[in-house]
């Protein structure tokens, strides 16, 4: 039996090749990981974002029905949402039946509660409720006396990190 002699290009792998080999494997996952990362952040803060829009729409529409109702009823066109003018804050819940407009503390108003079946925002209590991310706050400025007012709506929730905010100004008249 004859023995070959060991030479260089009969060895494995060394240590810093395999070292280059891994990290070149790990930046090939790293990226689309990454990406796919990215898009997932995004597509939450576009849900959250619509969520946020839809809230503060329906508060604008709220308030237009109440106004309207104020207007048939023969009664002043702002009554009950007078404790909405600012500097004040105020909330109205559409599943309340009542259009009340209540006045928030200082601090701002109380997240809305989620009713996670039905997917419907509103400030009920109970055993199907949990407390959202997101907060309403609903506030009017006088424009024209008797005329004209602008309601401002602040829809608030928080990320991981972040606080974001979206709002909106609708004006409203007498007519």
């Amino acid at each position: 039996m004859t023995l070959i002699p060991y030479t260089i290009q009969d060895r494995g792998f060394s240590l810093i090749e395999t070292l280059v080999a891994v990290a070149v494997m790990m930046m090939a996952v790293a990226g689309p990981l990454s990406i796919a990362s990215q898009g997932l952040l995004s597509a939450q803060f576009a849900r959250d974002q619509v969520i946020a829009f839809h809230l503060a729409r329906e508060a604008t529409e709220l308030i237009r029905n109440r106004r309207d109702m104020n207007v048939i009823g023969g009664v002043d066109w702002l009554d009950g949402m007078d404790v909405c003018m600012a500097p004040d804050v105020c909330r109205v819940d559409a599943l309340s039946g009542t259009l009340d407009f209540i006045v928030c503390p200082a601090g701002g108003c109380d997240p809305l509660n989620i009713q996670r079946s039905e997917g419907v925002y509103a400030y009920s209590t109970g055993v199907n409720w949990d407390t959202s991310r997101f907060t309403r706050d609903i506030s009017i400025v006088e424009y024209v006396a008797d005329r004209e007012i602008a309601v401002t709506v602040d829809v608030t929730w928080s990320t991981r990190v972040l606080q974001k905010t979206f709002t909106i100004t609708e004006h409203f008249f007498n007519w």
